[in-house]
């Protein structure tokens, strides 16, 4: 915010009686004047927002991140007066996506939509990323988390997931886990999970969730660590041996990894909003005020628990924190394990 300090301009000279009165009157003409346009120009003065929002998705239509932006985005435009439009840009592990978002003009009308893998990853996977999501960003409010679930064939041989870590410890590089390809928040997992376990299992990366969860259907891995395979699990069509953060309402009784075998184990995803760095601090303060109002009703936290997340409020400070500690936390696991992007 900048302040203007005006210069108070005070004569000094002497007035005779018909100057002081010609001076008084043209004086009194000005302030009227003012008076008459002060109110025009500060009702000229756009409130936010003026226009149309873009929300920019860094990931192709049907994924989470783009679930999350249609949940929110109807119910968000309504609140705010001004169209709320979904911008897929997808490419490059969210890179091309959040790219566009950090370079797009800093009126407050531009917001990215990015998880830990669009935001966190791409900074230590990727090199010469364009953006630095530390700096280029302002921080606006979280929207949502979830935990990762492990998920195998209903005929797999273990039943549960302390039967599979007696397993996997039995028969190193014996087992094939599939994730949606290098470089994801699933292959993120499963090395933190190998390195938290001492398990050595063979990571089977694709290009998507998708055709991860078609071999696993069709048996040629033996587990599937993303969250393409939740709707399979709740119809029965596949088997959730556990999840790999906190429990989640549409899988109540699967259990979480550290209350399998691995105590103290955490690994999640979480969603925010963000806008280019200097943005104005009233659109940063507004969009913040209207999310954790949207996360309070309970059809918004329905629609988000039965797509399998958990509703994710924080201040803009707390976001900019957390994105922080995670920068730290999986930098060093993406750095250790070597891992890029295909």
């Amino acid at each position: 915010m900048r302040f203007f300090n005006g210069r108070s301009l005070h004569g000094a000279e002497g007035f005779t009686a018909p100057a002081f009165k010609r001076r008084t009157l043209l004086g009194a003409a000005s302030a009227g004047m003012a008076a008459a346009i002060l109110p025009t120009a500060l009702s000229a003065q756009p409130s936010y927002p003026s226009k149309a929002l873009t929300l920019i998705v860094p990931n192709p239509p049907g994924g989470n991140t783009d679930i999350l932006a249609r949940i929110f985005s109807v119910p968000l435009a309504k609140a705010l007066g001004q169209p709320v439009v979904v911008e897929n840009r997808a490419g490059a592990g969210g890179v091309i996506g959040m790219t566009a978002a950090a370079r797009a003009v800093a009126d407050g009308h531009t917001i990215g939509l990015g998880n830990l893998s669009d935001l966190v990853v791409s900074r230590y996977a990727q090199p010469n990323v364009p953006y630095d999501p530390a700096k280029d960003f302002v921080a606006v409010s979280t929207l949502a988390k979830v935990s990762i679930v492990v998920t195998c064939l209903p005929t797999f041989a273990a039943k549960s997931f302390q039967e599979f870590l007696a397993l996997a410890k039995a028969n190193p590089g014996k087992y094939k886990c599939g994730t949606a390809g290098n470089g994801t928040m699933g292959h993120l997992c499963l090395e933190a999970l190998q390195a938290a376990a001492g398990l050595d299992i063979v990571h089977v990366p694709y290009r998507g969730g998708a055709p991860a969860l078609n071999d696993l259907m069709g048996g040629h891995i033996d587990l599937l660590i993303d969250g393409s395979a939740l709707s399979q699990v709740k119809s029965g069509k596949l088997k959730a041996l556990a999840v790999t953060a906190e429990r989640i309402p549409v899988l109540p009784n699967v259990p979480t990894v550290a209350e399998s075998g691995v105590p103290g184990f955490s690994f999640g995803n979480y969603w925010g909003l963000l806008m280019p760095t200097g943005s104005p601090a009233a659109a940063v303060t507004r969009i913040n005020a209207e999310i954790k109002r949207l996360l309070d009703q309970a059809d918004i936290r329905q629609q988000l628990e039965n797509a399998g997340f958990a509703p994710f409020a924080s201040t803009p400070v707390e976001y900019a924190q957390a994105l922080q500690k995670s920068y730290d936390q999986i930098g060093q696991l993406v750095k250790k394990a070597k891992i890029t992007f295909d």
